[in-house]
């Protein structure tokens, strides 16, 4: 079985300064009990790799950054220079806001700034179409990249590659929708937890079979599913 969770929200509590975010002690303990009874255990983060290996100490699980995104292309990495400078004109009359910069992609995170996210989408709608990058405002963040890449276009490379006899996936967030919809559509039996919060709309879990509250609740689930792997015989 092939176990793909996200991080912030899912593994750990969404917090005002994100370097301060850890995941909850029992979800790494069951991830560390899981990495040797099944086919693979991946966290699919929209974090920098350097950032996921800082918080996520599990030996022997995969961790995947910048939500599995490709180097991008000489054009894509101009659209996305040209954006960062571009938008940060733009939110400079906005205290809070700031651009994270990452290999792939870039965030634009509000969280701590007086103001909505649509607001913030609206202002940086143009920018977006002028280069061509893709706008998906998530959790007091906008997530920038190329157009149809994410977390989707990775596990779908997960499973060509490791062919897994089923499938777990978890998210709480909007760059997680693709990756709810890729598991949905698996041959092999599959399971789509999502972690819900009142930040996310109530469609985001459309193809979860599953819905959490929070990553406390995500814990639980992941000592349960530890329990099952590692107990035997199993059914």
């Amino acid at each position: 079985m092939l176990l793909v969770s996200d991080f912030d929200g899912t593994l750990a509590e969404i917090v005002p300064e994100p370097t301060l975010a850890a995941a909850l002690p029992d979800s790494l303990h069951a991830l560390r009990r899981l990495v040797p009874v099944l086919n693979r255990v991946v966290i699919l983060s929209s974090r920098t790799p350097t950032e996921l290996s800082e918080h996520v100490s599990v030996p022997g699980a995969l961790l995947i950054g910048d939500s599995g995104l490709p180097p991008p292309t000489r054009e894509e990495m101009q659209a996305l220079t040209t954006f960062n400078a571009e938008a940060a004109k733009l939110l400079g009359s906005t205290p809070g806001a700031w651009i994270e910069i990452k290999p792939a992609s870039s965030a634009v995170h509000f969280r701590n700034a007086p103001v909505s996210g649509q607001k913030v989408l609206d202002m940086l709608r143009p920018l977006l179409h002028e280069t061509g990058l893709y706008g998906g405002l998530g959790r007091k963040v906008i997530e920038v990249h190329a157009p149809h890449a994410g977390k989707g276009n990775a596990l779908e490379g997960l499973i060509k590659r490791l062919l897994p006899g089923g499938i777990v996936v978890m998210g709480d967030d909007e760059n997680d929708r693709s990756m709810f919809r890729v598991a949905s559509r698996a041959i092999s039996p599959h399971l789509c937890v999502g972690v819900g919060s009142a930040e996310v709309p109530p469609d985001l879990f459309d193809h979860c079979d599953l819905i959490l509250d929070g990553p406390s609740e995500a814990s639980a689930f992941l000592r349960s599913l530890a329990e099952w792997a590692t107990s035997e015989p199993r059914s």
